[in-house]
This record gives structure tokens, sequence and C-alpha cells, in this order.
């Protein structure tokens, strides 16, 4: 049923022998839920994003309906929702369209970062994000050479020892990218992170001229956090603020904006 041309708007039937096709159908199902983690919340209205109004908290809902007894179902109303949504007619699980339609696109994610997906769950693994880069540059972008195009790349920009200056990594627990990213600082990297997780904002400042400075502010008494899950998710702090805003991510946009002015002044 989960790959039934009707339960979840395939635009074609799918052959379950054509294993390219079977993953790609996978990742795209995991994909309905991945965009909604990233910007989880975040203001982006003024852009005339679609889908704001779709959050973590509406796909939660969705997979806990009691009305659809069958899981598969739900994931079903999940791609039927992010269809609609995009104004699509269909889910076009074809791995071949995909290849043509990423063609010359994609090179700086095969070639230079490496930022290649993989989860612990069948269907998709790793591989078939390093087949992708095979089918759609040639056979010479395999594992090997991905993986001299990120070496070189934290080589160039020092990697998790880098020790740039003026410089601010803001990340929230939600977002897929703090990953790659810095939520922490040795002792002679000087730079500042800022780590959102749930209810906590952990500052984390190091200066040439001070020694290592750590603030943890427990903020559930600032507003009632409690009653609503709200996860600083992906660029959250360069977006507009609202009234609605959690204080953490308030916090973190006072704390560039001091650290920005101190910058600028120095």
């Amino acid at each position: 049923m989960l790959i039934h041309h009707t339960g979840n708007k395939l635009c074609d039937d799918i052959d379950i022998a054509n294993t390219k096709d079977v993953a790609n159908f996978y990742s795209n199902l995991a994909g309905n839920f991945e965009g909604v983690v990233q910007y989880n919340k975040d203001n982006r209205d003024f852009e005339g994003a679609d889908g704001t109004n779709i959050t973590v908290d509406t796909l939660c809902n969705l997979m806990e309906e009691v009305g659809r007894v069958d899981p598969i179902n739900r994931y079903a109303a999940v791609n039927t929702l992010m269809l609609t949504t995009y104004s699509e007619k269909c889910m076009d699980f074809s791995n071949k369209n995909m290849i043509d339609d990423l063609t010359k696109t994609d090179w700086n994610s095969s070639a230079a970062k490496g930022d290649l997906k993989d989860q612990p769950f069948t269907g998709f693994h790793l591989n078939f994000s390093i087949q992708q880069c095979v089918d759609i540059f040639g056979a010479k972008f395999n594992a090997d050479l991905i993986q001299k195009g990120i070496n070189k790349t934290n080589t160039n920009y020092g990697a998790y020892a880098m020790k740039p200056t003026k410089l601010v990594f803001p990340n929230g627990s939600i977002d897929p990218w703090h990953a790659l990213s810095f939520t922490t600082t040795s002792a002679d990297q000087h730079f500042t992170t800022i780590y959102i997780d749930d209810d906590t904002i952990v500052f984390l400042t190091i200066s040439s001229l001070t020694d290592c400075l750590t603030l943890q502010l427990n903020l559930k008494k600032i507003g009632q956090l409690e009653q609503e899950w709200f996860r600083y998710a992906h660029c959250a702090n360069m977006y507009p603020s609202t009234p609605a805003d959690p204080p953490q991510l308030t916090e973190s946009r006072k704390t560039i904006n001091t650290l920005i002015g101190q910058w600028l002044t120095t």
C-alpha cells in the first residue's frame, strides 16, 4: 500500500524491482518531513514562501491521527498535504527524472562539501546519494573523489580546528545543519557559538582578550515554553522577529547584534 499509485498520489506505477526508483520514493517521503523540520516555525511569511503554516506539530498531529488506523495512511496524508501545498498533482519518484533535473546543479555537494544524507533505516542509504553524484557528473565522482573533495575543503577552511575571529555560529538543536556547524569551541578558538536546545540557550564566547566564558541560562521562567513546543530551526535568527518569538530566539538575536556592534567599533 505504501507504494500504491493512488494512496500516495504517485505520477506513475512504481516497479519495486527498480531499486533506484524505490530508494528515491522513500527519500521523497522522508523529504516531506525534512523540509518542515529544517524551517520549523521560522518567520518566512514576508518572503511569500509556501507552507510556512506547516510545522513539526502539524505533521505530528497527522501521524498521530486516531482516525487513520494504518500508519501508512498517515504517511500518505502527509504526502498529500505537501503536494497540495506546493501545487503538485503527484509525486514524481523517477530516479531518472531526478538525475536529469540535478545535472550540473549539485556539483558543490558532490565535489566539495560531501554533505550527503544517510539514515539508519532501510530503503535509501548513503550509497544512494553517492550514486547520484556518479549518475549526474560521471563515474569519477565516486566515494573516493568525494572524500578527497571533503579533505580539500577541510584543509582549506580548517575544519573543526579553524580559528576565525569576529564570527558567530548560531545553531538550533532541531536544525539538521547544526551537525555540520560549531556548537562548542576549544580554548584556542576565538569565536562565539550560540546553541539553543529546547528551553535552554547556551552562549559560549571566547576572545583573544579573555578566557573561556560559558553562560547557560535556563529560560523556562520567561514565558510558558512548556505549553508550546518550539525548537529553534534553520536561520530563524535571520528572519524578522514577531511577538510570538520564544525568549531563546530573542536572546540569540540580542547577542548577535551586540557582537556585531562590538566588531564594528574595534
